[in-house]
């Protein structure tokens, strides 16, 4: 629910308040040890990564419907706990696609994986286009801040050339929005266009080079698939298209009104570059080998209370997949990301449990499959939700909570665009923490972990880590976490050894708990502030 004027919020906030001091303010206590036990189990080397589709990734799934059964959670998927979401494996068939330029007087052909980059489709083993190229700028409509980079501009039938990233004058979480390549395909099917080709750009290539890209143009695809059949990220009558390097890119723009490297030279200055025909058409052709996986997503509920409220959902959620293990054999455990979001998950169903009070509200816990792979098992959950979506009136999401020490304050990414964001402050101040800002706004988080699917249903959301403040002053929380980051994010050192402290690991769980009571306990429903940009883009009302 909206609020609308300043009465509201001030009457939101004396009910936030009121019904924060009724809960009992010892409360249930978080016990490391049952954190500890999950962890160890979900990152061991039986379960050997956790890859989405695999025998171990299954074995965790059926250890966390243990867990919920255990509590007494009631199953809440499709087959008990589980909802199995089907996905589509899609690999090169041993041939190289194909990019050609045509011209009036030549014909380029472009080399995979040093002029140019593709996916396997998920959506057709075999596809081919011929089309002509019409260069969009950014391919961004974003009306509320000038932007429309299709003004005047004939893309139907035709192939769009888009460039990577967004301009200068868009705020970061919605230069995120706007600048993903789901968008802006969006965009450009909506406009008519049949093909997408993105160009790489000099600042895309300092933040990480084209080469990084190419080393994995093996890669399989993976996308979920809907009832219709249909892969859930695929547009229809649109080529899957191809990314461009700097090089090649310039080579579409010979003979054409301007050169690739004036437009460049044009965004150093600030100057956001509009569109207009290329001289080129492009033959773009591949063919895939299609494989069906299933996956569980693991889903339990603890029923509310209140008559009038238990139909209403705070949802949990917490991936359980990681990378899984090399040809070699070296095992991805993945403690961090994110054995341990889905332990803490566990440990604040148990508070919930053992404090002997159901909340007011229902409270929906959901190990999703497929985050490593592209967010895929909870787009899958917030498109089949296993209970009405109009009922679920709140996201809190865990991944990699990043328990490396003790610690004074913790993040709440989106804080700033819901209600949610005061009930994590106030849950904090109640746990003697303080909530800090987003330390890296320009990795626009908000956009990039499973919570952000509910968001684009609709649903206040906001993504939980620990701070960069330490309890002991001699640690330097942010060297910590930069640490942790170069040294065993996604690789084989993100095991369960010393570097999980379970003091913060408690201190995390707890802190959840509360921001779950109060939502759930809460006479009004969580709400997107008046005017904020996702709460305008994907609100329900």
């Amino acid at each position: 629910m909206r609020v609308k004027s300043l009465l509201g919020a001030l009457a939101m906030a004396l009910l936030v308040a009121c019904t924060t001091s009724s809960i009992n303010s010892t409360g249930p206590i978080a016990d490391s040890d049952y954190i500890r036990r999950d962890i160890n189990f979900l990152a061991s080397a039986e379960l050997e990564g956790r890859d989405t589709g695999s025998e171990g990734y299954r074995l965790a799934a059926q250890y966390v419907a243990g867990q919920f059964k255990k509590m007494g959670l009631i199953p809440a998927g499709e087959q008990g706990y589980f909802q199995e979401v089907p996905f589509r494996s899609a690999s090169w068939d041993g041939s190289d696609p194909e990019f050609v330029l045509e011209g009036q007087n030549d014909e380029i052909a472009m080399q995979f994986g040093e002029d140019f980059l593709a996916s396997p489709s998920a959506l057709s083993e075999r596809s081919q286009i011929n089309a002509e190229l019409v260069f969009v700028g950014y391919g961004i409509e974003a009306p509320d801040f000038g932007i429309n980079d299709y003004h005047g501009l004939d893309v139907q039938g035709k192939i769009v050339v888009v460039l990577a990233g967004r301009p200068q004058s868009l705020p970061s979480e919605v230069g995120a929005h706007h600048s993903s390549p789901r968008t802006k395909r969006q965009v450009a099917a909506k406009h008519g266009a049949v093909g997408f080709v993105r160009l790489y750009t000099p600042e895309r290539e300092k933040r990480r080079p084209f080469d990084y890209y190419a080393k994995h143009r093996f890669d399989d695809t993976f996308d979920w698939v809907k009832k219709t059949g249909m892969p859930g990220s695929a547009i229809p009558g649109m080529h899957p298209g191809v990314m461009l390097s700097i090089a090649a890119g310039g080579k579409l723009f010979d003979g054409a009104e301007r050169s690739l490297e004036s437009i460049f030279a044009d965004i150093e200055q600030g100057i956001t570059p509009e569109g207009f025909p290329l001289s080129y058409r492009a033959k773009m052709s591949s063919s895939s080998n299609h494989k069906r996986v299933t996956s569980p997503n693991v889903v339990a509920v603890l029923p509310g209370s209140d008559p009038l409220l238990k139909d209403e959902y705070v949802v949990f959620s917490a991936h359980l997949d990681h990378v899984g293990k090399k040809e070699d054999g070296e095992i991805y455990y993945g403690a961090q990301d994110n054995a341990a979001g889905i332990a803490v998950m566990l440990e604040t169903a148990r508070l919930f449990v053992e404090s002997g009070q159901n909340p007011r509200r229902s409270l929906l816990f959901v190990a999703v499959t497929a985050e490593e792979k592209g967010l895929l098992g909870s787009d899958y959950f917030a498109e089949y939700p296993t209970v009405p979506l109009e009922s679920i009136v709140a996201n809190i999401n865990l991944d990699m909570p990043m328990l490396l020490y003790p610690f004074r304050d913790i993040i709440a990414f989106g804080a700033e665009h819901s209600s949610l964001g005061r009930v994590a402050e106030e849950a904090a101040n109640r746990s003697g923490l303080k909530l800090s800002p987003d330390p890296m706004p320009e990795e626009v988080i908000f956009v990039r972990s499973d919570h952000y699917n509910f968001v684009r249903r609709g649903v206040p959301s906001i993504y939980l880590i620990t701070g960069r403040e330490a309890k002991d002053p001699s640690v330097d929380g942010t060297a910590a976490q930069m640490g942790f980051f170069r040294e065993r994010y996604h690789k084989p050192g993100d095991a369960a050894d010393e570097q999980i402290n379970y003091e913060a690991a408690e201190q995390f769980t707890q802190v959840n708990y509360l921001i779950a009571r109060q939502v759930a306990d809460a006479d009004r429903q969580p709400y997107w502030y008046d005017g904020d940009f996702f709460g305008d883009l994907f609100s329900r009302e």
